[in-house]
């Protein structure tokens, strides 16, 4: 029956997780793609939901709805989300789980655009300057570990 939908949320993205996510819009009609890539967890305070998140790139508050932001007509795409959790959000550790977050978000979007190009509609920049030791320490950010789940996340969303 048309304007009935069904559609699953699995239980960790209900979880209060620092994470990494890949939204693939797929035009209904060109099947055209674009890939938007964006983290969970606010650089000020606090971390969300996986799905908290994502719904709120369809919210009309232009503070949280990067994507729609982007993207004009949202009902002419339809959307996959691929997520990799790298963590159970921890108060305590939060600056130090922050710049993780950041810099996995950083590599995700780097791997992505190596990927599709100009398919990625938030392509990161890195025109900001950089010390020399801040991009030590967030060299020391990630293990082999952590780029691999990166790597793999890509590859499913970009398939």
């Amino acid at each position: 029956m048309e304007n009935i939908f069904e559609f699953k949320i699995e239980g960790k993205t209900t979880q209060k997780v620092w994470a990494v996510y890949v939204i693939v819009a797929t035009h209904i009609n060109d099947k055209q793609k674009l890939l938007y890539v964006g983290k969970v967890g606010d650089n000020r305070s606090g971390c969300n939901p996986i799905i908290s998140r994502v719904g709120n790139h369809f919210s009309y508050n232009k503070v949280h709805s990067q994507l729609r932001n982007k993207i004009n007509k949202t009902t002419d795409f339809n959307y996959e989300i691929f997520c990799a959790i790298f963590g159970i959000y921890d108060k305590k550790k939060f600056l130090q789980d922050r710049d993780r977050i950041n810099e996995l978000e950083r590599q995700l979007n780097k791997i992505i655009h190596s990927k599709v190009g100009k398919k990625l509609i938030n392509i990161y920049k890195g025109t900001g300057y950089i010390s020399n030791e801040e991009k030590g320490k967030r060299k020391k950010l990630l293990t082999a570990n952590d780029y691999n789940k990166l790597i793999e996340l890509a590859d499913r969303a970009t398939k």
